[in-house]
């Protein structure tokens, strides 16, 4: 296997110039003409005039005329497995994203496929130490809970991980903040909560969290009301939460859960919206202030799963082949399970409806952050961006939400985020205006990140060696199966 770092780090040792660049000033919604930016030992050291700054002769002098410089962009909601990062690391430096919050660490010490907080924790040291390319991982969250039945699928596990009742869920997040827990797992910034925890195991374990400083994230559980999830939780993810807690039924569907009745009529959830119940989320999210993480693509691989919009799409030749496999077989089961053309409509209308009740959480208050859930690394968040346009924000709201909030979400806004003197040296340098067209964000000439320059051809190279490192064991998955299959014949 090729180390991690086969794509080399590029460490700028002298002074970097943008001069006479266009800053793209993300919180104030402005550009910036005529500036020069100095950067050195990994910081931005000087934002001003192009007339004005004065260029140290040792400097890398980067010509920024009809370009734009912006601040590098955040995935709030990554999933990074152990087999996947020699093609996920590189990839999100290879679209500007330098910083990511993973949703879900390992369930057990040395898992074959899950990474561990151990693992997110050094690969983000050799990214900060110039030894690998690769995003920071800011924020990592527990395995997931999802009430009993996780030991049928996973052995080994501690009774706890099935969180069944109260003592449980406490036992579990005190598990995370013990000193033993490294012998395990690991441990986390935050408690990652599913669907299908209890009321009871929920309630004692956002108590418990409280308690022992720890953050309590993920899924709006469906025995769960929004409001009260959004009262507990610091953020609350997928724009689907919305939908099924804003019709009618919405408690009815609540009870169901307890009952293992649970099932989604999706066409109710959309012709009996009630803006009202939706309106009520909005308001404890923004009292609360809870974070929304819509995470639109999945939804829209739900609608459009047999269209070649998603089937075809380029960005799949980025995939590990076990991603690839693991991806279509969500794909296809969900359109089995809704295979008509009503039913695949009612699909499309759930996705475009969400989107709607994205916009509308927008203009209600609630903090919206970009989060790709997404298999692909790094260009999804380029995407994400598109959906929030499509829901109504503004290009400029939209680059806030994988920008200025993200560094807000961490308490980071004065290292990350923007352009200016004293921040961290994570930047984009763009040929076309982000402010005029949210696509724009992908016209990349350079990515700086910790101070160090990946020109046009630098990004080209990591995008060609994940393409190729992804056929490579497309081919080599390929021989083993043949393999397994006649092994007489080899």
């Amino acid at each position: 296997m090729w180390p991690l770092d086969h794509v080399d780090a590029v460490k700028t040792e002298t002074p970097i110039a943008i001069i006479n660049t266009s800053v793209v000033d993300v919180a104030a919604g402005v550009i910036l003409p005529n500036q020069t930016v100095i950067i050195d030992r990994k910081q931005i050291q000087i934002v001003g005039p192009a007339n004005e700054v004065i260029i140290p002769e040792t400097a890398i002098r980067i010509d920024g005329g009809n370009r734009f410089l912006m601040p590098s962009l955040w995935d709030m909601h990554t999933h990074i497995f152990k087999v996947t990062p020699l093609l996920d690391m590189p990839l999100y430096i290879g679209y500007g994203v330098t910083n990511v919050r993973d949703m879900a660490s390992c369930p057990k010490a040395n898992d074959p496929f899950a990474a561990c907080p151990e693992d997110f924790m050094r690969w983000t040291e050799r990214a900060n130490n110039n030894q690998l390319v690769g995003p920071r991982v800011q924020g990592i969250a527990s395995w997931h809970l999802n009430g009993p039945g996780i030991h049928d699928q996973i052995k080994d596990l501690p009774e706890f991980f099935g969180t069944a009742n109260a003592e449980q869920a406490r036992e579990f997040v005190r598990y995370y903040v013990d000193k033993n827990a490294d012998k395990y797992t690991g441990k986390v910034d935050a408690i990652k909560v599913y669907n299908y925890i209890s009321k009871e195991a929920y309630f004692a374990l956002v108590d418990e969290a409280k308690k022992n400083g720890l953050d309590v994230v993920g899924h709006r559980p469906l025995a769960i009301s929004a409001i009260e999830a959004a009262q507990h939780q610091k953020s609350i993810e997928h724009a689907r939460f919305i939908l099924h807690e804003s019709f009618a039924g919405s408690a009815d569907l609540r009870e169901s859960v307890t009952k293992g009745l649970w099932s989604e009529d999706r066409r109710r959830m959309i012709d009996e919206h009630d803006p009202q119940m939706a309106n009520a989320i909005f308001s404890a999210m923004k009292q609360s202030g809870t974070w929304y993480v819509p995470t639109h693509l999945t939804r829209r691989v739900d609608a459009y799963g047999d269209d070649a919009l998603i089937l075809e799409d380029p960005i799949l030749r980025y995939l590990h082949p076990l991603m690839k496999w693991q991806w279509l077989e969500d794909v296809n089961k969900v359109i089995s399970e809704a295979p008509s053309p009503e039913e695949r409509q009612t699909y499309r209308d759930f996705y475009h409806k969400g989107l709607e009740l994205t916009g509308a959480a927008h203009r209600a208050g609630v903090k919206v952050l970009v989060g790709t859930d997404y298999i692909v690394a790094g260009i999804t968040v380029h995407n994400e961006l598109e959906q929030l346009v499509m829901a109504g924000l503004t290009p400029v709201d939209a680059l806030r939400a994988a920008t200025v909030l993200p560094a807000e979400y961490f308490g980071l806004q004065k290292e990350y985020g923007g352009v200016a003197a004293g921040m961290t040296a994570d930047l984009i340098l763009l040929n076309k205006n982000p402010f005029e067209d949210i696509r724009n964000t992908q016209s990349i000439e350079a990515v700086i990140f910790n101070g160090n320059i990946y020109d046009r051809k630098k990004l080209d190279e990591i995008s060609d060696a994940v393409e190729n490192r992804a056929k490579s064991w497309s081919i080599a998955c390929k021989i083993l199966w043949e393999f397994i299959k006649n092994p007489a014949g080899y």
